[in-house]
């Protein structure tokens, strides 16, 4: 119950301090909303012959609750409400104020009249969101807040926060749950919040995962890939893998092996353990037809040679276990020009340790044929890189013309070994 009363005393806090930060800024509606055109404060006089209209008698409103007039606020707010009834954030500023004279449930029937002639003011529902961060009742604030992230993405950030206490506490979840089976448009950038802050918790992080998979509507692929990125940097490799897996086509499945698409015939790259391909404005990696390839493509890389290039451009995680294996692949070169040429090799991730590497290619007309030894060891060494590299360290060395390709990049376990 403490940790109840001290969540709402955060929520309290933090819907006040964005209702100060939004209050008669104009410019932050939806498309079809108008321009906010209410006359400065300094220029309303209450008692003066020019007519004052509803927006006028609310910004007086305002004012006389900054000063702590409770009785001339709410002469105020009713002037506003009788010059336009359908005034959503009059109504909620009347609702606050019965809520002051310590009539609750005239309040809260004011409150859901307000929600329901809400304007174009995000104002409003930020009257709404204080008023019932006031009261307590979760529910609807957060039906508040929903709105509020429907309408203006320049909420996110002070609101998200919250919102992921209230995933994390047992006793508001299941106001938050409800999104995740039935994502709003915000949910996406909700969920990208989650994974990329270190402070969600991977219990939390799953949970809401699992929700997303069982709702009818299909799992956004950047929900996946920012929660494998995230599950990749925790270190959680096997959770990583399997998710990474799933969310694989179903044509996937005859690329998958030690080495995923070894042939480069797949769509996906940059996500998980599929091939990574780092862009370089002196580079062009794609996959693409050519003469003697299997299958429908192979790996095409062609270099703008203008200056040096410290090349680890192409590269894919591994999970091999303990144990010696074979890296075997082909590869040809269209006019390619090097002093010291390309190499793959397999580093442990945890220290960078190089457990194999390739020879070093060069130049090759035709399609080669090129084998090297991996050796995994068991210690510091749980996945591994693979990656092709300049195979020099000096920069002047490091200077590359023309193509080259690559097909059937494999690793294989060698005799007696049982992967």
């Amino acid at each position: 119950m403490t940790t109840l009363f001290r969540q709402s005393g955060l929520v309290l806090f933090a819907v006040l301090a964005l209702y100060l930060s939004i209050s008669y800024r104009s410019g932050h509606v939806g498309p079809d909303d108008f321009i906010d055109t209410r006359r400065l404060i300094i220029d309303i006089d209450p008692n003066g012959w020019t007519q004052l209209d509803s927006d006028d008698w609310f910004q007086l409103a305002e004012q006389a609750q900054e000063s702590g007039n409770l009785d001339l606020d709410q002469t105020y707010t009713l002037k506003a409400l009788a010059n336009n009834l359908s005034s959503g954030r009059a109504m909620a500023k009347l609702a606050d104020i019965r809520l002051q004279q310590g009539n609750q449930t005239q309040a809260e029937q004011l409150a859901n009249l307000a929600a329901k002639l809400a304007t174009a003011h995000d104002e409003t529902y930020l009257l709404l969101a204080l008023f019932w961060a006031k009261t307590g009742k979760h529910a609807e604030i957060v039906k508040v807040w929903n709105m509020l992230l429907m309408r203006d993405a320049s909420l996110h950030s002070g609101l998200f926060p919250h919102l992921r206490a209230m995933a994390g506490n047992p006793s508001t979840a299941t106001l938050i749950e409800p999104f995740a089976n039935n994502p709003p448009k915000w949910w996406g950038a909700f969920f990208n919040y989650l994974a990329t802050d270190p402070q969600t918790s991977a219990v939390l992080l799953k949970h809401l995962y699992t929700l997303r998979l069982g709702s009818s509507l299909p799992l956004g692929e950047g929900e996946m890939t920012q929660y494998i990125n995230r599950l990749v940097k925790d270190k959680r490799w096997t959770d990583a893998y399997a998710v990474w897996q799933t969310s694989l086509p179903q044509e996937a499945a005859a690329y998958k092996g030690l080495i995923y698409d070894g042939g480069f015939e797949g769509e996906w790259h940059n996500t998980g353990f599929d091939w990574f391909f780092t862009r370089h404005k002196q580079l062009k990696i794609q996959p693409d037809l050519t003469f003697g390839m299997d299958g429908h493509r192979a790996l095409k890389i062609n270099f703008n040679p203008s200056k040096h290039i410290k090349f680890q451009h192409v590269w894919q995680r591994l999970l091999l276990k303990p144990a010696t294996y074979e890296l075997s692949l082909r590869f040809r070169t269209d006019h390619f020009r090097t002093t010291k040429g390309l190499q793959w090799r397999v580093r442990c991730s945890e220290d960078d340790r190089v457990v194999a590497e390739s020879p070093v290619l060069q130049e090759s007309n035709n399609w080669s044929i090129f084998t090297a030894p991996v050796e995994v060891p068991s210690v510091n060494c749980e996945t591994q890189v693979l990656r092709l590299e300049a195979a020099s360290p000096y920069p002047h060395d490091q200077v590359f013309k023309g193509d080259i390709w690559f097909d059937d990049i494999q690793i294989t376990p060698l005799a007696n070994h049982d992967n």
